[in-house]
């Protein structure tokens, strides 16, 4: 069967019915080339977010840099100064402008983006999934957790709900939780797999396993939405 990006686009936000979706992720587990598509329809939506994002972090450098442009470049009248002081001021700016960029969103391995979970509107009916999803969605993390755990004990394995799951742990600071499940996705087939390695090398970076975090990360590939995240985690554990 094929599938346009409008089919890939309605299954990532969420708006197949239950039917549609389980057609589709059936299709996905066997189709690599769907899978292709899908991986990069994700990183085009990860590339769209991070330059909405840098677009709303320039105010807020622009608001830090006015100041110093102020304090260090304003014009001051009979007063001369030498190149060399001029030269120091210029040092001292840059540094300050160094360490402040530094601290803008963009440099840790926290600052990371994510597809919403599929299934969480379901036409016309509502099951246990669909709930978890919800809460999900909606960023309630450790009820969305508890509702996965709920839903691992009463339905078969579903690599979905073990990668929302592992995010939702977390983004609840349960790393040790978390690890299992993205090492178990990570060694998978699913659609899962490659994504799961960035954040098993996070959930082991936060346990301060440093050689198993530098493991998974040296398997995050260049062009992956969470490759920037694996160079900076693989930077912090040398």
């Amino acid at each position: 069967m094929t599938y346009t990006y409008s089919d890939i686009d309605a299954y990532l936000n969420g708006e197949l019915n239950a039917e549609e979706q389980q057609q589709f992720e059936q299709e996905l587990r066997s189709n690599t080339q769907l899978q292709a598509q899908v991986n990069a329809y994700r990183l085009l939506n990860g590339t769209v977010g991070k330059h909405q994002q840098a677009e709303q972090t320039l105010p807020q450098l622009k608001q830090i840099l006015d100041p110093l442009t102020h304090q260090y470049f304003k014009k001051e009248k009979a007063k001369v100064f030498t190149m060399k002081r001029t030269m120091y001021m210029l040092a001292a700016a840059a540094s300050i402008v160094l360490i402040l960029l530094v601290a803008l969103p963009g440099t840790s391995p926290d600052n990371y983006s994510f597809d919403a979970m599929p299934g969480a509107i379901v036409r016309g009916a509502e099951n246990d999934k669909a709930r978890a999803a919800q809460l999900f969605n909606n960023e309630q993390y450790a009820d969305a957790a508890k509702a996965f755990q709920e839903l691992k004990t009463t339905t078969p394995a579903d690599a979905a709900v073990d990668f929302y799951l592992g995010i939702s742990l977390l983004k609840t600071e349960q790393y040790a939780e978390a690890l299992p499940l993205f090492e178990s996705l990570a060694n998978g087939t699913s659609v899962y797999a490659e994504d799961a390695n960035f954040f098993a090398a996070l959930s082991a970076y936060h346990l301060q396993q440093n050689e198993k975090a530098k493991q998974y990360a040296a398997k995050v590939k260049e062009g992956s939405r969470y490759w920037k995240n694996a160079k900076t985690i693989i930077k912090k554990t040398k």
